[in-house]
């Protein structure tokens, strides 16, 4: 079964849910449109029971590129998190590690290019990720003078330790899948041809495994982070609102896009 959505391709074949970023032309950068496409694909594959595993994706040689900066320069994501911290109930309307974590299903990232800013986090919000030795990564947020999202400052530390996280988000520099997978990031590298074969043979082994188990074992994990967890995506969105409400994020989207070095000025 394949359905297309405008931005994502969704297939299901032997139990295994597999959603491919397709906006190839832009290294399947996150814009409204994807936003509204995942939380969708990623209901189905909560609610359809012949599915057992999930793998994510990216077409062409990208994962994901992050959000797209065009919609950062004409103010369309400063509107949103405005709005958002006025009203948490809207919060919902944005993809964020629970449309992830309410999937009782073993979901995969597998890593099939560049993976950063909103790329990279929405890796660390899957359950095991697989990377091409093509990939990389980065929290490229500092560069449009904002933070990360999805969490990424909760999570991040508690998987490569705050000293790291720190490098990695306070400088926003990219790394390769070989020191992704030295730090601790990644669970494996494969040669780039293996990616997809790789993934499709662990996400059936998985598929096969007991679902009552690995979805109660998936909450458990999860529920552990406690209150602690929401609150922090909480006050993500609030610091969020005011990092994009700044001059220096303004001036950083205009700079990427005009293509030339920002000037920050603190404000």
């Amino acid at each position: 079964m394949t359905q297309k959505f405008e931005t994502i391709i969704y297939e299901v074949e032997d139990g295994v849910a597999t959603i491919t970023l397709n906006r190839p032309e832009v290294l399947n950068a996150f814009n409204p449109q994807m936003n509204q496409d995942l939380k969708e694909a990623l209901r189905m594959a909560k609610e359809e029971k012949n599915v057992r595993a999930v793998i994510i994706t990216g077409a062409g040689r990208g994962f994901c590129s992050g959000a797209d900066v065009k919609s950062f320069a004409e103010g369309v994501a400063l509107e949103a998190f405005q709005k958002m911290v006025e009203n948490e109930e809207l919060m919902d309307q944005l993809v964020s590690p629970y449309d992830l974590i309410r999937v009782e299903k073993p979901i995969i990232a597998a890593v099939n290019g560049v993976a950063v800013g909103f790329g990279m986090n929405l890796c660390i919000n899957c359950d095991i990720i697989i990377a091409s030795e093509k990939a990389s990564f980065g929290e490229f947020f500092v560069k449009m003078g904002i933070l990360p999202d999805m969490n990424g400052c909760f999570i991040l530390p508690r998987i490569l330790g705050i000293h790291k996280a720190k490098e990695l988000i306070f400088t926003g520099e990219r790394i390769d899948a070989k020191e992704a997978e030295r730090i601790g990031l990644v669970n494996r590298v494969v040669p780039h041809d293996q990616l997809m074969p790789t993934v499709r043979e662990l996400a059936r082994k998985l598929a096969e495994k007991p679902p009552l188990a690995i979805g109660m074992a998936k909450r458990l994990i999860h529920e552990g982070y406690g209150k602690l967890f929401d609150e922090m995506l909480k006050q993500e969105i609030r610091y969020q609102a005011q990092l994009y409400a700044s001059e220096d994020h303004r001036e950083a989207a205009l700079a990427f896009l005009e293509k030339r070095k920002p000037v920050f000025k603190g404000r």
